[in-house]
């Protein structure tokens, strides 16, 4: 029963946060996004102020009187340029890196205020990853770069961020969220796994690739002369015996394209370890500067090479099973 209750108020709670926090590309804090909550130095300083009164009221003393009222205004202004520190604050979310799976994902965004203003001590980040603290004094404008560790592959997009300060004396802590529309893709991890079938050739009309008509290698035959055929093809012996004009032709060979294949993966169990193989593969064979394929179901990319055509293949591979996948824009940039 007490976890069904702690359940339905995490739930509730969290719909009022995300009712008030709404998704954006940028956030700027204000009235309704700052909370200022006491912390166990003020709660502490509280109840010495209540025994001050106390021992005031006993000795009549009217300087343990003024020391009560005084520290008692020390919280009331550590609220106000506490809540001001956060007033105004624009974060925005400006790009994330994409990453394998297990390491971390990078975020950069950006904050700013009023040229007015300055900032102290603000700290932002996710509970348990990586936490900034950024100081707005000579310039209105800081780049944070935040880091979030990644378990699993495929689109990933982090929980809110939480902003925080206890400028200027720690008294209270001011505190805010930031529910910022970016998201990274996570590959698979690259592993490369036993198995007898790292690569799948799709054509065999040729035991030594593919034939290319009108090359300039191998001889082919001869043919009757067209016009336009290089005097050096003419085949002169043919001549002198029969007095016919022959061309001589020649063929090139291509290489097989080198396909990889999920299917062809069967040694590999699972699906997960098929992915991280072939994505070890699509690094190998970049590293080589090789042409290569991808045979996904549902999915084939066409033979090629370079830096586009790597991220294409482990875009693929990241988002596979992903029903949304083809909704959205091969992109490191922030959505």
């Amino acid at each position: 029963m007490q976890n069904i209750l702690k359940k339905g108020w995490k739930s509730k709670t969290n719909e009022w946060i995300d009712e008030r926090f709404p998704e954006s590309r940028q956030v700027t804090l204000d009235l309704k996004r700052i909370f200022v909550f006491p912390t166990a130095s003020s709660l502490a300083l509280f109840i010495a102020i209540i025994l001050l009164f106390i021992m005031g009221v006993n000795f009549e003393n009217s300087l343990a009187y003024g020391l009560c009222f005084w520290l008692l205004a020390l919280i009331v202004v550590s609220i106000h340029f506490t809540y001001a520190n956060l007033s105004n604050l624009s974060v925005k979310a400006v790009q994330s890196k994409n990453c394998f799976m297990g390491e971390k994902a990078v975020f950069e965004l950006s904050l700013s205020c009023d040229e007015s203003q300055k900032k102290s001590a603000i700290h932002i980040g996710w509970q348990d990853q990586d936490l900034a603290s950024v100081n707005l004094h000579d310039s209105h404008f800081a780049a944070v770069k935040l880091s979030h560790q990644t378990t699993k592959r495929g689109r990933f997009k982090p929980e809110r961020l939480n902003i925080f300060t206890r400028y200027p004396v720690g008294l209270v802590i001011g505190w805010s969220y930031a529910q910022l529309d970016m998201h990274c893709i996570v590959y698979p991890k690259p592993v490369l796994h036993e198995s007898k079938t790292n690569k799948l050739a799709m054509d065999d009309e040729a035991d030594q690739g593919l034939e290319i008509a009108r090359g300039t290698s191998d001889f082919s035959g001869v043919r009757k002369y067209q016009a336009g055929d290089s005097l050096k093809h003419i085949h002169w012996g043919a001549y002198a015996k029969t007095g016919n004009v022959l061309s001589k032709t020649f063929v090139d060979y291509a290489s097989h394209d080198i396909w990889l294949a999920f299917d062809a993966l069967h040694d590999i169990q699972g699906t997960e370890n098929k992915l991280s193989h072939l994505c070890a593969l699509v690094l190998q064979y970049h590293q080589e500067q090789q042409t290569y394929g991808l045979k996904l179901p549902g999915q084939t990319i066409q033979p090629a090479s370079g830096e586009a055509h790597k991220n294409a293949c482990l875009m693929a591979l990241a988002l596979y099973g992903d029903d949304d996948m083809h909704n959205h824009d091969n992109t490191q940039a922030v959505s």
